[in-house]
């Protein structure tokens, strides 16, 4: 953990005070520019897409990921993909075929997964026709690794719910 650790910590940090070498604003850019990916993907697939309303206002290009999505996606009715809407709605993006099979992509730059794997997808809940995704960041790759081979929870999460975690540079 030290080395995964020290490779994210700035030549600034102090005993006290500890310094990454994450640009937030590039991770942000990165994680738009990667659900724009995403989107353009799904489409180029024959999907639906949904993005959640979060990042549908993120500033893309000329305009925003929202303007990525026909009207009949941004209206979409989520009831079909799942019981739970209101925690569906919170996935970052998901591709869909009413009725046949979803896919929902988690996008994360972080190594702070408990809200996405233990909370909005234990509501959501098991079925056949969800594939998940936790798409990380590859410099989280060792961090995400460590905090799983430490955690039952997030494990069992993981099996209970059938993610495939990938990494986004591979996507």
């Amino acid at each position: 953990v030290r080395a995964c650790l020290e490779s994210y910590r700035s030549p600034e940090s102090t005993p006290d005070r500890l310094l990454t070498r994450d640009d937030l604003l590039a991770r942000s850019q990165e994680h738009t520019d990667l659900l724009a990916a995403i989107t353009d993907g799904g489409h180029r697939l024959g999907m639906r897409v949904w993005l959640a309303e979060r990042e549908q206002a993120r500033r893309h290009g000329t305009g925003t990921l929202g303007d990525r999505l026909d009207d009949r996606e941004r209206r979409a009715y989520l009831g079909r993909i799942g019981r739970a809407v209101d925690a569906i709605a919170e996935v970052d993006a998901i591709w869909y075929l009413r009725g046949k099979v979803a896919f929902l992509f988690e996008v994360e730059w972080t190594a702070i997964l408990g809200d996405a794997l233990l909370r909005r997808h234990a509501r959501i809940g098991t079925d056949d026709q969800l594939i998940r995704f936790l798409v990380i960041a590859p410099e989280r790759t060792d961090l995400v690794r460590y905090k799983l081979e430490r955690s039952p929870l997030w494990r069992e999460a993981l099996a209970d719910g059938g993610w495939h975690i990938i990494k986004w540079d591979h996507l």
